[in-house]
């Protein structure tokens, strides 16, 4: 076995470093399938609906939920060959789909800012991945108390958003339904077992642009599966 000099070591480390820095635009990719894959299986009526990922940077997320049958919009504030670039979700006032999941930059609070403008759209539902501690700053516990999530379904493993081989993020997904009244339900996430991770692969760059045609008459959604549940 080659042994590992000082040097190299110093090296190794301070790559880390670097790439821990903040992120620019705050991008911070959800490379890994599972806990999208995770969520799908806790919320089997999800699978197949009409979905916005208006955060969909490269296309990570979006492109789990189109393998798991789900007809997917992608948009971010920046263009990464994924979706539609150039649209800034928080200036938005028509809904581009029923349900909404997605990864959302943190900075400037924009987390509680996506749900409040979901539910000024009146987003059917909404699932965010967040930090497992999001809730801890006061501002945010606000959110918490004035637009009660439905449902926290923890992950019990920890996200390497970087991908550097050393997961360090502890996350939850919040999932927020219209005109819920009521207590919030929590429970824990395993991590799926994902044996072939080439369904995830790129797609067609000729489709990246899919689902994105509005209707002048505003009949954004798609009618929902007759599993789905309201």
């Amino acid at each position: 076995m080659t042994a590992i000099t000082p040097g190299a070591y110093s090296k190794v480390a301070a790559k880390k470093t670097e790439a821990r820095k903040r992120q620019k635009d705050d991008y911070y990719r959800t490379w890994e399938p599972e806990p999208t894959v995770a969520l799908l299986r806790a919320e089997p009526h999800l699978i197949g609906r009409k979905v916005w990922e208006c955060a969909c940077g490269g296309g990570d997320m979006a492109r789990v939920l189109e393998a798991e049958g789900c007809n997917v919009v992608g948009t971010d504030l920046v263009d990464r060959g994924y979706g539609r670039g150039g649209v800034n979700f928080v200036a938005q006032r028509l809904p581009l789909a029923p349900i909404i999941i997605t990864n959302p930059p943190y900075e400037k609070r924009l987390p509680s800012l996506f749900a409040e403008v979901a539910s000024r759209m009146h987003i059917e539902e909404m699932w965010m991945l967040l930090k497992i501690d999001y809730f801890s700053a006061a501002g945010d516990f606000a959110l918490y108390q004035r637009l009660r999530p439905h449902r926290i379904w923890q992950l019990t493993w920890r996200l390497d958003f970087l991908n550097l081989g050393s997961p360090m993020m502890n996350c939850m997904w919040v999932g927020w339904k219209r005109d819920f009244k009521g207590e919030t339900k929590h429970g824990l996430l395993a991590k799926p077992k994902i044996e072939n991770r080439d369904l995830f692969g790129n797609p067609d760059p000729a489709g990246r642009d899919i689902n994105w045609a509005v209707n002048d008459d505003h009949d954004l959604f798609d009618a929902p599966a007759a599993s789905a549940s309201g």
